[in-house]
């Protein structure tokens, strides 16, 4: 249900953990219940998976994540964080962008700069999963639809695959199409499309209890402009808002050529 991508971004912004985005749209299912104007028809295009993404221009985005909750003790919490992805048609990849102040203290040496809150497991005790965290993810499809999930340890000069066992470890919820889209195209069916499409961007609209989840997609880019999610009180919201990008002159993937190769198992204690 739509309803869970509320879990999912809470666990995202209590772990801090760079991929944990992609579980947010691939956690976005198709709703119980579609008003009378439904997406039966497409007019937007999204084609309910990502079989058509040969036809689409390659794509950069800077993705913007941000929380709002206010607890039985009235206390308001506020998480805001980004993200920069690049996808093609077989490729996604998707990597934190950190905060100045934070790239200013890892500068000065401060090895704690880019741990989770809670300081992981304590000093000189890594295991597998530190290793992954908030490391860039690398995700390829080949031609028989195949992933390889990928996690880039940039510092080692390393790239280490990841089964499927672990893809929970690494951030990968299992949903190409909703790493490659930011939401799975198969959550629209069942939400009612709000007016025309504006701009290349059709709106679409779920309402779940007291809960409104509203989606914005790029028609031509077939993929998630913005995702909202809200209560009817005003005491939780969630956005995700992507915005284009210049493509950079060499993609991130090009240069791991001269990268050693691992297995996640590697990495176990």
């Amino acid at each position: 249900m739509i309803g869970t991508v509320l879990a999912a971004w809470a666990a995202r912004a209590s772990r801090a953990a760079l991929a944990a985005s992609i579980a947010v749209a691939a956690s976005v299912a198709p709703a119980a219940a579609a008003p009378a104007a439904t997406n039966a028809a497409d007019p937007a295009g999204h084609g309910g998976n990502a079989s058509r993404s040969a036809a689409v221009a390659p794509l950069h985005l800077s993705i913007r994540y941000a929380s709002f909750s206010i607890g039985r003790d009235g206390v308001e919490r506020e998480t805001r964080h980004a993200n920069r992805m690049l996808r093609t048609a077989d490729t996604v990849w998707i990597e934190r962008e950190w905060p100045a102040a934070l790239r200013e203290s890892a500068g000065h040496g401060h090895a704690h700069a880019h741990e989770p809150a809670g300081g992981g497991h304590g000093a000189g005790h890594r295991h597998a999963h530190d290793e992954t965290l908030n490391v860039p993810l690398l995700l390829q499809r080949d031609a028989e639809g195949r992933i390889d999930v990928q996690s880039v340890l940039s510092d080692r000069r390393r790239v280490i695959h990841v089964d499927l066992a672990h893809y929970g470890n690494v951030g990968y919820g299992g949903s190409w199409p909703a790493a490659w889209s930011l939401i799975d195209p198969r959550a629209l069916d069942g939400m009612a499309i709000i007016g025309a499409p504006k701009n290349g961007v059709q709106r679409y609209e779920s309402r779940e209890a007291e809960r409104t989840t509203r989606v914005d997609w790029d028609i031509k880019g077939r993929y998630a402009r913005q995702i909202s999610v809200r209560d009817a009180h005003g005491t939780t919201w969630r956005t995700m808002t992507a915005t284009p990008r210049p493509m950079p002159a060499r993609l991130p993937w090009q240069a791991l050529g001269d990268y050693s190769q691992g297995d996640y198992s590697d990495l176990l204690d």
